[in-house]
């Protein structure tokens, strides 16, 4: 799969662009009904497919992991499913045994790799309207590198 190298200027400028038309989207964003079906032109999905760029951080077969745009905290890794899933729900009850212990792998992994291994770290799964999800693909958020309220 190519991805545009996150260190080009280009990629920069791109990724600038990109950040600042999602700063505008955020304010107009809808939240996600938890039995929506899955939107094959959300963000996540086309970072999955290169047509956006991401800071990645890891990669396995069967997830992905990359820096959010908007962070909370000074490590803020967003952790995909390469599989077309909308929410938690969804991926429970349909995903392969091996894409929920690769998206397991991936969260320890990336842990492990931002340093918050040790010392500890928060994920979080937003689903559907009342659980605040505006990306209508499953995401794990992992937060951490400092205390966390």
């Amino acid at each position: 799969m190519k991805r545009i190298p996150t260190g080009s200027p280009v990629a920069i400028l791109f990724s600038l662009f990109i950040m600042l038309l999602f700063s505008f989207a955020a304010h107009g964003e809808e939240l996600v009904d938890a039995s929506a079906d899955y939107d094959t032109n959300n963000v996540f999905a086309r970072i999955l497919r290169g047509e956006l760029p991401a800071d990645i951080v890891f990669e396995n077969e069967y997830a992905l992991a990359f820096h959010d745009i908007k962070p909370k905290a000074r490590v803020h890794v967003l952790i995909i499913p390469k599989g077309p899933y909308t929410n938690i729900l969804q991926f429970n009850q349909d995903a392969s045994a091996d894409e929920k212990l690769g998206l397991l792998d991936a969260i320890s992994q990336t842990a492990r790799i931002m340093g918050v291994d040790e010392s500890g770290f928060r994920l979080v799964i937003n689903t559907g309207h009342d659980g605040g999800q505006t990306v209508p693909h499953l995401h794990v958020h992992l937060i951490g590198g400092e205390h966390l309220q």
